[in-house]
Protein backbone atom coordinates (compact mmCIF):
# COMPACT_ATOMS: atom_id res chain seq x y z
CA UNK A 1 0.00 0.00 0.00
CA UNK A 2 1.58 3.62 -1.21
CA UNK A 3 0.62 5.91 1.67
CA UNK A 4 0.54 9.39 0.63
CA UNK A 5 2.79 10.48 3.46
CA UNK A 6 5.17 8.53 2.02
CA UNK A 7 5.67 10.52 -1.56
CA UNK A 8 8.04 13.79 -1.57
CA UNK A 9 6.54 16.16 -3.57
CA UNK A 10 7.94 18.40 -6.65
CA UNK A 11 6.49 21.66 -8.01
CA UNK A 12 7.63 24.27 -9.34
CA UNK A 13 6.52 26.76 -6.78
CA UNK A 14 9.17 25.12 -4.61
CA UNK A 15 12.29 26.95 -3.91
CA UNK A 16 14.81 24.51 -5.78
CA UNK A 17 17.14 22.48 -3.01
CA UNK A 18 20.35 24.20 -1.60
CA UNK A 19 23.12 24.03 -3.69
CA UNK A 20 25.93 23.18 -1.23
CA UNK A 21 28.05 23.90 -3.62
CA UNK A 22 28.10 27.26 -2.71
CA UNK A 23 28.73 26.74 1.20
CA UNK A 24 30.82 24.34 0.34
CA UNK A 25 33.06 27.85 -1.34
CA UNK A 26 32.46 29.78 1.62
CA UNK A 27 34.18 26.67 3.82
CA UNK A 28 37.00 26.64 1.41
CA UNK A 29 37.32 30.52 1.43
CA UNK A 30 37.40 30.33 5.49
CA UNK A 31 39.99 28.07 5.29
CA UNK A 32 42.54 29.45 2.62
CA UNK A 33 41.90 32.80 4.76
CA UNK A 34 43.08 30.87 7.78
CA UNK A 35 45.94 29.71 6.50
CA UNK A 36 47.14 32.68 5.04
CA UNK A 37 47.03 34.30 9.08
CA UNK A 38 49.74 31.34 9.97
CA UNK A 39 47.46 29.75 11.79
CA UNK A 40 48.22 26.35 13.42
CA UNK A 41 49.72 23.20 11.32
CA UNK A 42 47.19 20.93 13.63
CA UNK A 43 44.26 23.72 12.45
CA UNK A 44 45.18 23.28 8.48
CA UNK A 45 45.38 19.72 8.87
CA UNK A 46 41.68 19.45 10.36
CA UNK A 47 40.21 21.79 7.37
CA UNK A 48 42.24 19.81 4.84
CA UNK A 49 40.38 16.56 6.23
CA UNK A 50 36.84 18.24 6.65
CA UNK A 51 37.52 19.83 3.04
CA UNK A 52 37.90 15.81 2.19
CA UNK A 53 35.15 14.79 3.85
CA UNK A 54 32.40 17.17 2.84
CA UNK A 55 33.71 16.60 -0.84
CA UNK A 56 33.06 12.99 -0.29
CA UNK A 57 29.68 13.76 1.04
CA UNK A 58 28.54 16.09 -1.20
CA UNK A 59 29.73 13.68 -4.38
CA UNK A 60 27.24 11.07 -2.35
CA UNK A 61 24.43 13.29 -2.50
CA UNK A 62 24.52 14.10 -6.10
CA UNK A 63 24.18 10.35 -6.59
CA UNK A 64 21.65 9.74 -4.04
CA UNK A 65 18.32 8.53 -6.25
CA UNK A 66 16.09 10.81 -4.36
CA UNK A 67 18.29 13.61 -5.19
CA UNK A 68 18.28 12.53 -8.84
CA UNK A 69 14.42 11.51 -9.06
CA UNK A 70 13.50 15.17 -7.80
CA UNK A 71 15.91 17.00 -10.03
CA UNK A 72 14.53 15.04 -13.09
CA UNK A 73 11.02 15.75 -12.27
CA UNK A 74 11.61 19.37 -11.93
CA UNK A 75 12.91 19.03 -15.40
CA UNK A 76 9.98 16.97 -16.35
CA UNK A 77 7.70 19.96 -15.13
CA UNK A 78 9.66 22.28 -16.85
CA UNK A 79 10.52 21.18 -20.16
CA UNK A 80 6.62 19.62 -20.52
CA UNK A 81 5.52 23.33 -19.44
CA UNK A 82 3.21 22.02 -16.86
CA UNK A 83 2.99 25.82 -14.99
CA UNK A 84 2.14 29.29 -15.64
CA UNK A 85 3.33 32.07 -15.08
CA UNK A 86 2.46 36.42 -14.31
CA UNK A 87 3.99 39.41 -14.40
CA UNK A 88 4.70 41.28 -12.18
CA UNK A 89 6.01 44.75 -10.82
CA UNK A 90 9.06 44.86 -8.89
CA UNK A 91 11.52 48.02 -7.54
CA UNK A 92 15.11 47.14 -8.27
CA UNK A 93 18.07 49.17 -6.26
CA UNK A 94 17.68 52.15 -7.88
CA UNK A 95 13.86 52.57 -7.02
CA UNK A 96 12.83 51.88 -10.72
CA UNK A 97 9.60 49.87 -11.62
CA UNK A 98 10.52 46.67 -13.44
CA UNK A 99 8.42 43.43 -14.28
CA UNK A 100 9.32 40.06 -13.70
CA UNK A 101 7.85 36.66 -14.43
CA UNK A 102 6.80 34.56 -11.58
CA UNK A 103 5.52 31.29 -11.86
CA UNK A 104 2.00 31.50 -9.97
CA UNK A 105 0.42 27.82 -10.68
CA UNK A 106 2.21 24.28 -11.00
CA UNK A 107 1.95 20.81 -11.29
CA UNK A 108 2.53 18.59 -8.72
CA UNK A 109 3.81 15.38 -8.76
CA UNK A 110 5.08 13.27 -6.10
CA UNK A 111 7.89 9.82 -5.98
CA UNK A 112 8.14 6.93 -3.58
CA UNK A 113 11.37 4.72 -3.89
CA UNK A 114 11.86 1.23 -2.56
CA UNK A 115 14.24 -1.22 -3.76
CA UNK A 116 12.22 -2.44 -6.53
CA UNK A 117 10.23 0.20 -7.63
CA UNK A 118 10.02 3.92 -8.64
CA UNK A 119 6.55 5.51 -8.02
CA UNK A 120 5.39 8.48 -9.59
CA UNK A 121 2.39 9.85 -8.60
CA UNK A 122 0.74 12.49 -10.66
CA UNK A 123 -1.98 14.75 -8.66
CA UNK A 124 -5.47 15.93 -9.73
CA UNK A 125 -6.29 19.42 -8.58
CA UNK A 126 -8.80 20.41 -11.00
CA UNK A 127 -6.79 23.11 -12.37
CA UNK A 128 -5.82 22.94 -16.26
CA UNK A 129 -3.42 20.10 -15.95
CA UNK A 130 -5.44 17.09 -14.33
CA UNK A 131 -6.49 15.91 -18.00
CA UNK A 132 -2.88 15.06 -18.36
CA UNK A 133 -2.03 13.76 -15.45
CA UNK A 134 -2.88 10.02 -17.09
CA UNK A 135 -1.45 10.53 -20.66
CA UNK A 136 2.45 10.89 -18.94
CA UNK A 137 3.33 7.17 -19.71
CA UNK A 138 6.12 7.98 -22.58
CA UNK A 139 7.27 10.74 -20.96
CA UNK A 140 8.25 9.44 -17.73
CA UNK A 141 9.29 6.42 -19.08
CA UNK A 142 12.04 8.60 -21.23
CA UNK A 143 13.09 10.25 -18.25
CA UNK A 144 13.53 7.74 -15.72
CA UNK A 145 15.00 5.07 -18.83
CA UNK A 146 12.91 2.44 -16.81
CA UNK A 147 10.10 0.61 -18.43
CA UNK A 148 6.52 0.96 -17.04
CA UNK A 149 5.46 -1.66 -15.31
CA UNK A 150 2.09 -0.73 -14.17
CA UNK A 151 -0.29 2.71 -14.31
CA UNK A 152 -2.91 3.07 -11.54
CA UNK A 153 -5.74 5.79 -12.22
CA UNK A 154 -8.13 7.29 -9.54
CA UNK A 155 -9.68 10.24 -8.66
CA UNK A 156 -7.11 12.28 -6.47
CA UNK A 157 -4.37 10.76 -8.66
CA UNK A 158 -2.35 8.26 -11.29
CA UNK A 159 0.31 6.29 -10.27
CA UNK A 160 2.90 5.48 -12.39
CA UNK A 161 5.17 2.18 -11.09
CA UNK A 162 8.15 1.33 -12.84
CA UNK A 163 10.87 -1.91 -11.64
CA UNK A 164 14.01 -0.46 -11.15
CA UNK A 165 15.79 -3.53 -12.32
CA UNK A 166 14.35 -5.28 -15.15
CA UNK A 167 12.51 -8.35 -15.27
CA UNK A 168 14.86 -11.57 -15.66
CA UNK A 169 13.83 -14.02 -18.46
CA UNK A 170 13.78 -17.94 -17.08
CA UNK A 171 16.05 -20.03 -18.79
CA UNK A 172 15.62 -23.25 -18.90
CA UNK A 173 19.14 -25.14 -19.62
CA UNK A 174 19.04 -27.17 -16.93
CA UNK A 175 15.50 -28.05 -16.63
CA UNK A 176 11.86 -26.52 -15.04
CA UNK A 177 13.10 -24.83 -11.56
CA UNK A 178 11.14 -27.09 -8.51
CA UNK A 179 7.77 -26.01 -8.37
CA UNK A 180 6.29 -24.74 -5.00
CA UNK A 181 2.62 -26.46 -4.24
CA UNK A 182 -0.10 -25.10 -7.11
CA UNK A 183 2.42 -21.77 -8.26
CA UNK A 184 3.72 -21.42 -11.89
CA UNK A 185 6.63 -19.22 -12.18
CA UNK A 186 6.62 -16.81 -15.28
CA UNK A 187 9.54 -14.59 -14.72
CA UNK A 188 11.77 -13.99 -11.88
CA UNK A 189 9.01 -11.39 -10.80
CA UNK A 190 5.87 -12.98 -12.29
CA UNK A 191 4.17 -15.45 -10.86
CA UNK A 192 0.25 -17.41 -10.06
CA UNK A 193 -0.95 -19.82 -8.29
CA UNK A 194 -3.50 -21.67 -10.12
CA UNK A 195 -5.84 -22.57 -7.05
CA UNK A 196 -6.33 -18.51 -6.95
CA UNK A 197 -6.10 -17.76 -10.95
CA UNK A 198 -7.76 -20.14 -12.80
CA UNK A 199 -7.56 -20.96 -16.83
CA UNK A 200 -5.54 -19.61 -19.11
CA UNK A 201 -5.44 -18.12 -22.33
CA UNK A 202 -2.38 -17.92 -25.01
CA UNK A 203 -2.23 -16.18 -28.39
CA UNK A 204 0.65 -16.18 -30.61
CA UNK A 205 1.31 -17.07 -34.20
CA UNK A 206 3.78 -18.94 -36.00
CA UNK A 207 7.46 -18.29 -34.91
CA UNK A 208 5.94 -16.06 -31.31
CA UNK A 209 7.38 -18.39 -29.01
CA UNK A 210 3.89 -19.66 -28.40
CA UNK A 211 4.93 -23.58 -28.20
CA UNK A 212 7.52 -23.17 -25.98
CA UNK A 213 5.54 -21.44 -23.70
CA UNK A 214 2.53 -24.09 -23.47
CA UNK A 215 5.03 -26.50 -23.35
CA UNK A 216 7.12 -24.94 -19.82
CA UNK A 217 3.39 -25.01 -18.39
CA UNK A 218 3.09 -28.51 -19.20
CA UNK A 219 5.98 -29.06 -17.41
CA UNK A 220 4.59 -26.97 -14.17
CA UNK A 221 1.78 -28.50 -14.14
CA UNK A 222 2.89 -32.12 -14.24
CA UNK A 223 5.55 -31.11 -11.82
CA UNK A 224 2.44 -30.62 -9.87
CA UNK A 225 1.12 -33.92 -10.49
CA UNK A 226 -1.69 -32.93 -12.23
CA UNK A 227 -3.62 -34.92 -14.77
CA UNK A 228 -3.40 -33.53 -18.64
CA UNK A 229 -6.02 -33.95 -21.67
CA UNK A 230 -4.13 -32.80 -24.50
CA UNK A 231 -6.50 -31.54 -27.71
CA UNK A 232 -4.79 -30.96 -30.84
CA UNK A 233 -7.44 -30.61 -33.32
CA UNK A 234 -3.76 -30.08 -36.11
CA UNK A 235 -2.44 -33.17 -34.95
CA UNK A 236 1.09 -31.26 -34.66
CA UNK A 237 3.56 -31.78 -32.00
CA UNK A 238 1.61 -32.46 -29.14
CA UNK A 239 -0.59 -35.14 -30.58
CA UNK A 240 3.14 -37.08 -30.06
CA UNK A 241 2.00 -37.10 -26.48
CA UNK A 242 0.03 -39.71 -26.77
CA UNK A 243 3.41 -42.10 -27.17
CA UNK A 244 4.24 -40.96 -23.46
CA UNK A 245 3.48 -43.86 -20.43
CA UNK A 246 -0.05 -41.74 -18.99
CA UNK A 247 -0.74 -39.62 -21.49
CA UNK A 248 -2.11 -42.39 -24.18
CA UNK A 249 -6.01 -42.08 -23.68
CA UNK A 250 -5.92 -38.31 -22.89
CA UNK A 251 -4.90 -37.18 -26.18
CA UNK A 252 -6.93 -36.81 -29.15
CA UNK A 253 -6.88 -34.86 -32.49
CA UNK A 254 -10.32 -36.11 -34.10
CA UNK A 255 -13.32 -33.95 -33.49
CA UNK A 256 -15.16 -37.24 -32.10
CA UNK A 257 -11.99 -38.03 -29.53
CA UNK A 258 -11.87 -34.42 -28.53
CA UNK A 259 -15.50 -34.24 -27.58
CA UNK A 260 -14.74 -37.69 -26.08
CA UNK A 261 -11.68 -36.12 -23.73
CA UNK A 262 -14.24 -33.09 -22.50
CA UNK A 263 -16.79 -35.45 -21.74
CA UNK A 264 -14.41 -37.11 -19.29
CA UNK A 265 -12.51 -33.84 -18.00
CA UNK A 266 -16.47 -32.24 -17.33
CA UNK A 267 -17.83 -35.44 -15.56
CA UNK A 268 -14.96 -35.97 -13.42
CA UNK A 269 -15.63 -32.38 -12.07
CA UNK A 270 -19.23 -32.94 -11.79
CA UNK A 271 -18.14 -36.02 -9.94
CA UNK A 272 -16.02 -34.30 -7.42
CA UNK A 273 -18.48 -31.98 -6.55
CA UNK A 274 -20.88 -34.42 -5.32
CA UNK A 275 -17.98 -36.58 -3.72
CA UNK A 276 -16.28 -33.39 -2.18
CA UNK A 277 -18.74 -30.18 -2.03
CA UNK A 278 -21.93 -31.91 -0.96
CA UNK A 279 -22.71 -30.36 2.17
CA UNK A 280 -21.92 -27.57 4.43
CA UNK A 281 -18.12 -29.02 5.82
CA UNK A 282 -17.12 -27.63 2.35
CA UNK A 283 -17.63 -24.35 2.77
CA UNK A 284 -14.71 -21.97 1.36
CA UNK A 285 -12.53 -25.19 0.82
CA UNK A 286 -11.10 -25.90 -2.88
CA UNK A 287 -9.34 -29.10 -4.35
CA UNK A 288 -5.96 -28.52 -2.46
CA UNK A 289 -8.22 -29.06 0.94
CA UNK A 290 -9.19 -32.37 -0.54
CA UNK A 291 -5.98 -33.58 -1.54
CA UNK A 292 -6.95 -33.90 -5.16
CA UNK A 293 -5.11 -33.31 -8.28
CA UNK A 294 -5.38 -30.63 -10.84
CA UNK A 295 -6.45 -31.55 -13.72
CA UNK A 296 -5.86 -29.51 -16.64
CA UNK A 297 -7.69 -29.76 -20.50
CA UNK A 298 -5.23 -28.03 -22.80
CA UNK A 299 -7.13 -27.16 -26.02
CA UNK A 300 -4.76 -26.56 -28.92
CA UNK A 301 -5.86 -24.28 -31.68
CA UNK A 302 -9.40 -24.14 -31.06
CA UNK A 303 -10.44 -22.30 -33.76
CA UNK A 304 -9.06 -25.41 -36.13
CA UNK A 305 -11.16 -27.77 -34.37
CA UNK A 306 -14.08 -24.93 -35.06
CA UNK A 307 -13.63 -25.35 -39.07
CA UNK A 308 -13.47 -29.31 -38.97
CA UNK A 309 -16.50 -30.47 -36.62
CA UNK A 310 -20.04 -30.62 -37.39
CA UNK A 311 -22.54 -28.37 -35.45
CA UNK A 312 -23.38 -30.86 -33.11
CA UNK A 313 -19.65 -31.36 -31.99
CA UNK A 314 -19.17 -28.09 -31.85
CA UNK A 315 -21.69 -27.21 -29.51
CA UNK A 316 -21.11 -29.72 -27.37
CA UNK A 317 -17.68 -28.81 -26.96
CA UNK A 318 -18.10 -25.14 -26.72
CA UNK A 319 -20.67 -25.44 -24.15
CA UNK A 320 -18.57 -27.96 -22.20
CA UNK A 321 -15.46 -25.81 -22.29
CA UNK A 322 -17.46 -22.63 -20.94
CA UNK A 323 -19.16 -24.85 -18.34
CA UNK A 324 -15.12 -25.98 -17.10
CA UNK A 325 -13.82 -22.08 -16.92
CA UNK A 326 -17.03 -21.09 -15.06
CA UNK A 327 -17.06 -23.65 -12.47
CA UNK A 328 -13.95 -25.65 -12.86
CA UNK A 329 -11.26 -23.88 -10.32
CA UNK A 330 -13.20 -24.81 -6.95
CA UNK A 331 -12.86 -28.62 -7.92
CA UNK A 332 -9.29 -28.26 -9.54
CA UNK A 333 -10.51 -28.68 -13.12
CA UNK A 334 -9.05 -26.17 -15.42
CA UNK A 335 -8.77 -25.18 -19.28
CA UNK A 336 -5.55 -24.19 -21.06
CA UNK A 337 -6.40 -22.01 -24.72
CA UNK A 338 -4.20 -21.71 -27.25
CA UNK A 339 -5.22 -20.02 -30.31
CA UNK A 340 -2.98 -18.36 -33.11
CA UNK A 341 -5.07 -14.94 -33.07
CA UNK A 342 -8.21 -13.72 -31.18
CA UNK A 343 -12.00 -14.76 -32.40
CA UNK A 344 -14.76 -12.68 -31.17
CA UNK A 345 -16.61 -16.19 -32.10
CA UNK A 346 -14.98 -17.99 -29.71
CA UNK A 347 -13.44 -15.70 -27.46
CA UNK A 348 -16.30 -13.58 -26.09
CA UNK A 349 -15.85 -11.03 -23.16
CA UNK A 350 -17.90 -12.72 -20.44
CA UNK A 351 -15.72 -15.72 -21.16
CA UNK A 352 -12.12 -13.95 -21.74
CA UNK A 353 -12.64 -12.75 -18.28
CA UNK A 354 -12.68 -15.66 -16.34
CA UNK A 355 -9.44 -16.49 -18.20
CA UNK A 356 -7.16 -15.90 -15.16
CA UNK A 357 -4.04 -16.02 -17.10
CA UNK A 358 -3.80 -14.41 -20.62
CA UNK A 359 -0.82 -13.94 -22.28
CA UNK A 360 -0.24 -12.54 -26.07
CA UNK A 361 2.83 -12.91 -27.90
CA UNK A 362 4.53 -11.31 -30.26
CA UNK A 363 2.98 -8.22 -32.31
CA UNK A 364 -0.69 -7.93 -32.54
CA UNK A 365 -3.23 -4.86 -33.41
CA UNK A 366 -4.81 -2.82 -30.42
CA UNK A 367 -8.40 -4.09 -31.35
CA UNK A 368 -6.26 -7.41 -30.49
CA UNK A 369 -4.75 -6.66 -27.66
CA UNK A 370 -7.87 -5.41 -26.61
CA UNK A 371 -9.84 -8.44 -27.16
CA UNK A 372 -7.66 -10.53 -25.29
CA UNK A 373 -7.38 -8.36 -22.29
CA UNK A 374 -9.96 -5.94 -22.58
CA UNK A 375 -10.57 -2.47 -22.71
CA UNK A 376 -6.50 -0.78 -21.56
CA UNK A 377 -5.12 2.32 -21.68
CA UNK A 378 -1.65 0.33 -21.73
CA UNK A 379 0.15 1.38 -24.64
CA UNK A 380 1.77 -1.95 -26.22
CA UNK A 381 5.41 -1.45 -27.48
CA UNK A 382 7.18 -3.28 -30.41
CA UNK A 383 8.24 -6.91 -29.58
CA UNK A 384 11.68 -8.01 -31.23
CA UNK A 385 12.45 -10.87 -28.69
CA UNK A 386 10.78 -14.03 -29.44
CA UNK A 387 8.63 -15.19 -26.94
CA UNK A 388 8.16 -11.79 -25.47
CA UNK A 389 4.74 -10.34 -25.29
CA UNK A 390 2.46 -9.11 -22.36
CA UNK A 391 0.62 -10.75 -20.23
CA UNK A 392 -2.23 -10.01 -17.70
CA UNK A 393 -3.19 -11.75 -14.41
CA UNK A 394 -6.26 -11.50 -12.29
CA UNK A 395 -5.09 -9.73 -9.36
CA UNK A 396 -1.90 -8.18 -10.27
CA UNK A 397 -3.17 -5.20 -12.76
CA UNK A 398 -2.77 -4.34 -16.00
CA UNK A 399 -0.88 -6.75 -18.52
CA UNK A 400 2.42 -5.89 -18.60
CA UNK A 401 5.19 -6.79 -20.81
CA UNK A 402 7.05 -9.86 -20.29
CA UNK A 403 9.54 -12.47 -21.70
CA UNK A 404 8.10 -16.29 -21.76
CA UNK A 405 10.65 -18.99 -20.07
CA UNK A 406 13.43 -19.94 -22.90
CA UNK A 407 13.32 -23.57 -23.32
CA UNK A 408 16.33 -23.13 -26.02
CA UNK A 409 16.88 -25.59 -28.55
CA UNK A 410 18.88 -28.29 -27.13
CA UNK A 411 16.26 -28.78 -24.69
CA UNK A 412 14.40 -32.39 -24.84
CA UNK A 413 10.99 -31.33 -23.49
CA UNK A 414 9.96 -35.04 -24.34
CA UNK A 415 12.71 -36.28 -21.32
CA UNK A 416 11.88 -33.78 -19.07
CA UNK A 417 8.29 -34.53 -19.32
CA UNK A 418 8.50 -38.00 -18.66
CA UNK A 419 10.75 -37.65 -15.12
CA UNK A 420 7.71 -36.20 -13.77
CA UNK A 421 5.02 -38.11 -15.19
CA UNK A 422 2.89 -40.60 -13.73
CA UNK A 423 0.02 -43.26 -14.06
CA UNK A 424 -2.65 -42.16 -12.36
CA UNK A 425 -5.07 -44.38 -11.34
CA UNK A 426 -9.48 -43.45 -11.92
CA UNK A 427 -9.64 -43.56 -7.74
CA UNK A 428 -7.27 -40.72 -7.63
CA UNK A 429 -9.03 -38.10 -9.89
Amino acid sequence: MRNISDFKTVSLLQRKPVNYRFYFCIFLTCVLIGGVSKLSPIFLILSGYGILKLWKWYRKKQKDLNVLVAKWLRFFLESNNLYQTTTVEKYDKDNKIRKEKIISNSAIVGYLITDQEITIRAYKQGDLYTDKTNGFDTSLSALLKLSLDEKIDTVTHCDYIFKRFPDKRLILSQGVPPIKGTVIPITENISYDISKVSHGLTVGGTGSGKSFFINYKILCYVQMGAILYIADPKSADLYLLRFINGFEERVGTEPNQIAKLLREASDIMEERYRTHFSDTSAFGKTFKDFNLPPLVFVFDELAAFMKTADRHLKDEVISRIYNIILKGRQAGVFMELILQRPDASILDGAIRDQLGCRALLSNASTEAAHMIFGSSDVEYKAITEKGGGYIKIDGQGKERYFEAPYLGKDFNFIEELKKYQKDVSAEEL
